[in-house]
């Protein structure tokens, strides 16, 4: 009963992508899960009783094509479509990321003249770069060492010198003039690394939409509701559901297509032998056999937990598995009694809109810099970055009355405090400090908050599955990207091991929910089946 075409381990948002498109082939798939319920942080979790809605709060980088290609829309999901799409206040002043062009040029004006032409030109540059890099998203990655030699044009390789060997702060400095700007697009780069931004290579993250927009080709669009239908482009929209709907919409899709999904049930070992892998067995010693596994864990657990030096190698294995995580996530979910007004809205802005969009915090380069700095030494910050949402404004049915909630992902808490590990006292100051922090853009926020939780690194490392409480499963620079991802041995979703293949965040391009690796893991499969079937024909 346990024999199968393809076991996926892990049963996040990219593991049901890949189970999905291989059922959707008409393959017997199986997902083993170690959590009762499926999807990491963009499944659904109880943070308070009754009320449960999903860890993450990125609504704008689901790719569009896994929506369409698996008839997302069919097994439920729904978008609510946000203007403006994110909100974030400086100096008592909100800027809002409006749909239409013109209405932000207008408020990077206003921070200094020209600032918009200024921001548009290294946005229009670094797409050129990305168009030049011809690197898809969508196929396996090259290595970073082949990039330069694509480039012919000398200001796109000092440009390519900038972004993948500078420092965003370098990068920044000398392009844009205010530190409103400069922050816009730092939280946009950096926002779950603990790497500060005057780190070498730490602006790779401003190319991974110019990547998006070049795999589209020469005539994607590149601006207003065409944009959209790029991945990482625009803002996919808010799900009806709160983010735990993208997951809801895909287990129904497995289901649909016959993937069993199995929950509650930890893999302890990859199984193999002199043909290739051969399947996997639980900790209860249930084996599921297949010729086929993919993992979608973090490569560290999978190289150290789940494999053994005759899978690989002992040398591949050591190294993935000594990659380091320095994860930063601390999770903070407010019940509220009524929504406080936003602060320093423009007199034109209508605020049940602005509500309904995501927020951010953080005010400056120099006090990002602080932030993350001071995590690295163990130091929680005093002025925590955040990204947040209030999902109860689009899905008005997580709450059973008229109560709202908050939903807060809060960067840079260190995973191991200097001064000892996190405890019930450190949690409650730290997260009480990211309420004071909201205050100045919600107020008297606190006046309001019905029932909160505080979740520090280590419970969201034991709840959710996310080692070191990294979301990206790795640091995201250009060393740890592209053909290195998580290992030159194994990127491309391929392993040396016959039968096995990687996905999930730890693979290309790298975390956020995108569904993007599920998705390419899924063809590489796909590819090597068909190959495999014509050479036996």
């Amino acid at each position: 009963m346990n024999r199968f075409d393809v076991v996926v381990v892990g049963g996040g948002h990219n593991g049901l992508v890949t189970a999905a498109y291989l059922g959707r082939a008409g393959l017997r798939v199986a997902v083993i899960e170690s959590r009762q319920r499926l999807g990491g942080p963009c499944g659904g979790y109880a943070f308070l009783p009754g009320r449960s809605l999903a860890f993450t709060n990125s609504p704008g980088s689901l790719n569009p094509a896994v929506v369409h290609e698996l008839r997302l829309a069919d097994h439920g999901l729904r978008f609510v479509r946000a203007d403006p799409t994110v909100v974030q206040q400086f100096d008592g002043r909100c800027f809002l990321g409006w749909r239409d062009p013109a209405r932000v040029d207008r408020q990077l004006d206003a921070f200094a003249p020209g600032e918009a032409d200024r921001y548009r030109e290294l946005i229009s540059a670094l797409e050129r770069l990305g168009a030049s890099l011809r690197v898809s998203l969508d196929e396996p990655p090259p290595a970073l060492a082949e990039l330069r030699e694509r480039l012919t044009d000398p200001e796109e390789h000092k440009l390519f010198s900038a972004v993948f060997e500078g420092s965003l702060t370098g990068l920044l400095e000398t392009r844009l003039v205010s530190d409103q700007a400069k922050a816009l697009l730092a939280l946009l780069a950096l926002n779950a690394q603990l790497v500060p931004p005057s780190t070498p290579g730490s602006a790779v993250g401003l190319m991974m939409r110019p990547f998006a927009l070049a795999a589209a080709g020469a005539g994607a669009p590149r601006s207003g509701d065409a944009a959209e239908r790029v991945a990482l482009r625009g803002s996919t929209g808010l799900p009806v559901g709160s983010m735990s709907a993208i997951v809801d919409a895909l287990e129904d899709c497995c289901r649909t297509h016959d993937v069993t999904l199995r929950t509650g049930s930890p893999v302890v070992r990859i199984l193999h032998g002199p043909a290739g892998v051969r399947g996997v067995v639980t900790a209860t010693g249930e084996e599921f056999t297949a010729d086929r596994v993919v993992s979608a864990v973090n490569p560290v657990h999978l190289f150290r937990d789940l494999l053994d030096d005759a899978a690989m190698g002992p040398g591949i294995r050591a190294e993935v598995a000594g990659t380091a995580m320095r994860g930063s996530a601390f999770k903070v979910v407010l019940e509220v009694d009524s929504l406080p007004a936003y602060a320093g809205l423009p007199a034109d802005a209508d605020p049940e809109r602005v509500r309904a969009c995501q927020f951010r915090v953080g005010s400056s380069l120099g006090g990002i810099e602080e932030s993350i700095s001071r995590a690295l030494l163990g130091h929680a910050s005093d002025q925590p970055l955040m990204w947040g949402l209030i999902p109860t404004l689009t899905s008005p049915g997580l709450t059973p009355g008229k109560t709202h909630l908050i939903s807060v992902n809060a960067w840079h808490a260190p995973y191991r405090p200097h001064d000892g590990p996190w405890d019930a006292e450190r949690t409650d100051r730290f997260g009480r400090r990211c309420v004071e922090e909201l205050s100045r853009l919600m107020p008297g926020l606190a006046d309001r908050v019905v029932d909160h939780r505080f979740m520090n690194p280590v419970e969201i490392e034991s709840e959710l599955g996310l080692m070191e409480s990294n979301i990206t499963h790795g640091d995201m620079l250009p060393g740890n990207l592209f053909g290195a991802r998580p290992h030159p041995e194994v990127a491309g979703y391929r392993t040396p091991l016959t039968g096995f293949y990687v996905s999930g965040a730890g693979t290309w391009p790298g975390g956020y929910v995108t569904g993007t690796p599920g998705r390419n893991t899924a063809k590489a499969v796909l590819q090597d089946l068909h190959h495999e079937q014509r050479r036996q024909a």
